[in-house]
């Protein structure tokens, strides 16, 4: 009797280096390492900033590299803003194979708002920490998804953090944590959700990572509790998260969707 199974979801045979993914926050540490990792293997990257001088930076530093790359200042948590990545991508090289969703984080990082009374977090920075982290990667997916649909393939890679996980030993307050759980929640839906048209969703989820933002305010005693807290006593580095990213992204992974990838050197 001849099986009634569907048919697994289209693999692309493109090598990487005819593949194009759009990276958002591609002006940040972790958004600039995970194009500089996407570039190095020859692929074409589309870097979405919110700062043109953050982009310059980019692509700059990876001028060298083998891909092409192409920056648009873009503010992903708008509608229009979206709109004009995905078209310019489109445009620029014909289609699209995944996207990172790296925007996010906090705004004016510092030690001090890692321990934050609810009392003291106001409805604007609730709403803020919410469009940074959970509606900028809403709009992106939202907006790719038909090109996705209509070539039976993409990857979505959603920056989360360990602080998703209310682990007392991480790094948030109740709106950055909370938010970070959404964007858990929301990749998980998508993985499922589109799962058939040959769409796969997942996340990565550092915890503290090295990044010059981090260094700026980062000392000696803080960085030692911390990797006292961490299996491998050390801390990851952007270009740690990029390979994570970059593998979410790459063929190798095309049997994987709806996971969470910690890159956090074993804290739990």
């Amino acid at each position: 009797m001849p099986s009634t199974a569907v048919a697994p979801p289209r693999r692309p045979t493109l090598p990487l280096d005819e593949r194009t993914y759009i990276v958002t926050g591609a002006g940040g540490g972790i958004g600039g390492a995970a194009a500089a990792r996407l570039l190095r293997v020859g692929s074409n990257v589309v870097a979405v900033d919110l700062s043109s001088r953050r982009l310059n930076g980019t692509a700059e530093s990876t001028r060298e590299l083998p891909g092409t790359l192409r920056t648009i200042k873009a503010d992903v948590t708008s509608e229009a803003g979206v709109r004009q990545a995905v078209d310019f991508a489109v445009t620029e090289f014909g289609s699209v194979q995944g996207v990172a969703n790296v925007a996010g984080g906090m705004v004016n990082i510092n030690r001090d708002v890692y321990d934050v009374p609810l009392e003291s977090i106001s409805l604007d920075s609730w709403v803020q920490m919410y469009a940074l982290n959970v509606n900028s990667a809403f709009l992106m997916c939202r907006a790719l998804e038909k090109h996705f649909v209509a070539q039976g393939y993409g990857k979505i890679v959603n920056v989360a953090s360990l602080a998703a996980f209310a682990n007392r030993l991480e790094l948030g307050n109740a709106a950055y944590n909370s938010a970070k759980a959404a964007v858990v929640a929301f990749t998980q839906s998508v993985s499922v959700q589109l799962g058939r048209q040959g769409i796969r969703a997942n996340c990565v989820a550092p915890g503290l990572v090295l990044s010059d933002r981090v260094r700026q305010w980062i000392d000696d005693g803080y960085l030692h509790r911390h990797l006292g807290y961490t299996a491998l006593g050390d801390v990851p580095t952007p270009e740690d998260l990029g390979e994570g990213i970059a593998f979410f992204l790459e063929p190798q992974s095309d049997a994987i969707t709806g996971e969470t990838l910690r890159v956090a050197a074993g804290v739990r």
